[in-house]
């Protein structure tokens, strides 16, 4: 599982004993919360034995708490299936769908509200995830698409009524065959769209969502099998 919180990435996985290549390392039984909780760590921190409270603790503080020296924080789990069912105690899930649609060489990215994105958006009732990936797409850039294969699978947080909700997409590898007729829907406050190159793409990522960043190296590595 991979869940973003502002520009932390957690990597939720099955347990493993090999805590050698770990330099730092967070033990959560009997552990308490405070401000300094990533004092002077730098890139992969590796937190196991956390309970679905604690998770929800760790939620809520890095909602608030700001450090760009974590890249990731790698979290063990004793079963990953359980602990994603587990979730869903303690926060809304909401499911959704996008697609990352290719042309030539090219990625269709979106801009909205101040990010590069990709389409997306909620799964309706009754709805599959290659369905409302597809109609998220056409709605969004009025493109007809075909899906290629599946490629990722993210969690973002965000506010709502005063709760943190997780929203689980389902990310999709797309293509077109009618580039041209890109339009952006303004109802969503989509202000551009772009079918962007390689090198622009590493631009606009720039100014883009950890989660997004992490869907693109996931279709440049099956890219580069």
């Amino acid at each position: 599982m991979h869940i973003f919180i502002h520009q932390y990435h957690l990597h939720i996985s099955e347990h493993s004993q090999d805590f050698v290549k770990y330099q730092h390392i967070l033990d959560f039984q009997n552990f308490k919360f405070s401000s300094n909780l990533f004092k002077g760590f730098i890139g992969t921190v590796l937190i196991h034995n956390i309970s679905i409270t604690d998770f929800q603790k760790l939620v809520f503080y890095l909602d608030k708490e700001e450090n760009l020296a974590i890249s990731k924080l790698l979290i063990w789990v004793d079963k990953e299936e359980e602990f994603s069912k587990n979730l869903a105690t303690i926060f809304e899930i909401v499911p959704a769908a996008g697609g990352l649609v290719i042309f030539q060489d090219k990625i269709l990215m979106i801009f909205r509200r101040g990010k590069w994105d990709l389409p997306k958006g909620k799964i309706d009732e009754g709805e599959d995830e290659e369905t409302a990936s597809l109609r998220e797409v056409k709605e969004e850039c009025n493109i007809v698409a075909e899906i290629k294969q599946k490629i990722a699978t993210t969690w973002h947080h965000y506010w709502n009524n005063g709760k943190i909700v997780l929203k689980r997409t389902e990310w999709f590898l797309m293509s077109t065959q009618q580039p041209e007729a890109i339009l952006p829907q303004i109802e969503e406050d989509i202000e551009i769209i772009a079918w962007k190159t390689a090198e622009e793409v590493v631009q606009a990522l720039d100014d883009s969502f950890t989660s997004i960043k992490y869907v693109i190296q996931i279709f440049n590595q099956l890219s580069s099998k």
